[in-house]
């Protein structure tokens, strides 16, 4: 097994010669089996490593001696070691977070500063191939499209994972031949979490019951699913070269009253803000291919979510069709049949009265009831983690992958609610409101952030449990509220 791990870190250059790696330990036998590697991994390659374990403070007696296991193995294995006390019931309460999700915040943040202190280039941490068969059940369940189906990556970006195509079993063996012991945390045993149940009942059962080789055959087709997506997303970046292109067009005032009224309203002071497809190109392209043009026209434009099949084979007729047709879109995006080119314009509605709706662009800015709040899309990386783990009371990062609708800034209506854990639980936003103690009178003046009924932001308290940035997220939307001056 050793070996194996060691071919998966030089398949994917997780490390170099002369590298600072950073190994989060927990004391559990994933970790520790990782920290084993890691530490006779160096006799094969120069490096230099150091074990961070974070102790949360939530078990009491039984967390601190999680951290003294540590230590000790540290010590066995010659490996120094550097235990960091958390402060996570202070997070659940300031931040309205759960205890799981405050820890994993805290754990990464602490690994990233670390790493800046430390100038380590890599922070290897201990997930497994039954942890990618977990992710992409859960993933596949929640309706995931094929970027969520590829689970989790081996590398990303600072974060190499060299046991996730290893079994727990394999990595239980190996301990047991090696003479390590390991920490066992309750809270992994208990199925009060989807993942947990996962775990516990629906791989074990499939493995049972169908193959005993499920876990490991889930894992394989997601490797295979992320190639064929990095393989689509090559050809299209290809194709995006040779037939997609985005300007801000300058338009004279004569040429703006001369302009169609859908025109006109579509642009900004003197510019609109224009992307376009070449028909000559596109046309000679695979149906696939076509349709990753058509989103990615889409999302540089703004204000497209989720692009629907009905819309792709609308936009697809509109491409066949004479000069002149056009058609709305969702998000205030009007395509149109040009000579040559399928255009794509942003509408630009106009500002409306404090306290009505508000179409929010992404990426894009906004006035709306004495802010000015401002959107940024990009895609995720574990740079982005230690701002998102830092985040203020008033800028936000949220997943975009999981958002079905236009963004409306608004307040509060009858239906609102918000999912309050990773189980898809809803809670009516009325009943938050009452569980925040908010006084009655107030609540009409907070401000939200709707995807139609669902509130991804409680403008200044929580954010849905659903629009929270995972390890699977591929698009990260930064939102920002500064109150003007």
């Amino acid at each position: 097994m050793r070996k194996h791990i060691f071919q998966v870190i030089e398949k994917y250059h997780m490390i170099e010669p002369g590298m600072r790696v950073i190994a989060g330990v927990s004391g559990g036998a994933d970790s520790v089996c990782l920290l084993s590697i890691l530490a006779r991994y160096r006799l094969e390659v120069p490096f230099t490593l150091l074990a961070v374990h974070v102790e949360h403070g939530l078990r009491g007696q039984e967390s601190l001696e999680d951290a003294e296991f540590v230590e000790q193995l540290c010590g066995k294995l010659s490996v120094p070691c550097r235990v960091v006390h958390a402060q996570v019931r202070q997070r659940v309460r300031e931040e309205k977070l759960s205890c799981e999700e405050a820890g994993r915040a805290e754990r990464y943040r602490i690994f990233h500063e670390t790493a800046k202190e430390w100038g380590a280039e890599r922070i290897a941490v201990a997930h497994n191939q039954n942890d990618q068969a977990e992710t992409v059940l859960w993933n596949l369940a929640r309706g995931s499209g094929l970027q969520g189906l590829g689970g989790i990556r081996p590398v990303q970006g600072d974060i190499i994972r060299p046991l996730l195509f290893t079994e727990r079993r394999e990595i239980e063996a190996y301990l047991y031949r090696e003479g390590l012991s390991w920490r066992t945390d309750r809270t992994n045993l208990e199925a009060d979490f989807t993942r947990n149940r996962i775990r516990l009942h629906l791989l074990p059962q499939m493995e049972e019951e169908l193959n005993g080789q499920a876990g490991r055959h889930i894992a394989e087709a997601a490797g295979r699913l992320r190639e064929i997506q990095d393989y689509i997303d090559k050809k299209a970046d290809e194709a995006a070269a040779r037939c997609l292109r985005e300007n801000a067009i300058p338009f004279s005032a004569a040429s703006l009253k001369a302009a169609p009224l859908e025109v006109r309203t579509a642009l900004p002071a003197g510019k609109a803000p224009s992307v376009w497809i070449l028909l000559e190109y596109y046309n000679k392209e695979e149906t696939l291919i076509r349709e990753e043009l058509l989103k990615r026209a889409l999302r540089k434009c703004g204000g497209m979510k989720d692009v629907g099949a009905v819309h792709l084979e609308m936009l697809e007729r509109l491409a066949g069709m004479d000069c002149g047709k056009s058609c709305d879109l969702p998000g205030g995006i009007r395509a149109v049949r040009e000579e040559g080119i399928l255009r794509f314009l942003k509408r630009n509605p106009e500002p409306e009265e404090s306290g009505s709706e508000r179409i929010l662009p992404v990426p894009g800015c906004v006035s709306y009831c004495g802010f000015c709040v401002t959107t940024e899309l990009t895609e995720n990386t574990p740079g982005l983690k230690k701002d998102i783990l830092e985040e203020k009371k008033y800028t936000k990062w949220l997943s975009y992958d999981t958002i079905t609708g236009s963004l409306l800034l608004r307040t509060r209506k009858t239906g609102d609610y918000l999912v309050i854990n990773a189980d898809g639980g809803t809670k009516k936003l009325k009943d938050f409101f009452i569980d925040q103690k908010i006084p009655r009178e107030m609540r009409d003046q907070i401000l939200l952030l709707a995807d139609g009924s669902h509130i991804l932001w409680v403008v200044g308290w929580r954010i849905s449990e659903a629009a929270k940035v995972t390890d699977t997220t591929e698009r990260v939307m930064k939102i920002q509220f500064v109150k003007s001056p």
